[in-house]
């Protein structure tokens, strides 16, 4: 499963780190853009297999992707 996380989303080092360890069969990594520049510098937003994935803050965002690999 792929996981892309915006450059410009603050913490996304502790949310990368975090999933990693925690599931490392995620394909994770920081993109310069992952062509969501109006959301990406309101909340915390990944994409998951280009799927949109939103949150308010990184904890949250972490869940949701956790829940989003546990699925497939």
């Amino acid at each position: 499963m792929k996981v892309r996380l915006c450059d410009k989303n603050k913490g996304k080092g502790k949310i990368e780190k975090q999933l990693t360890e925690t599931m490392p069969d995620l394909d994770v990594k920081v993109k310069k853009c992952i062509d969501l520049c109006d959301e990406c510098s309101k909340a915390k937003i990944a994409r998951v297999d280009g799927r949109k994935i939103v949150a308010k803050d990184g904890d949250e965002l972490i869940e949701k992707i956790v829940k989003a690999a546990q699925k497939k």
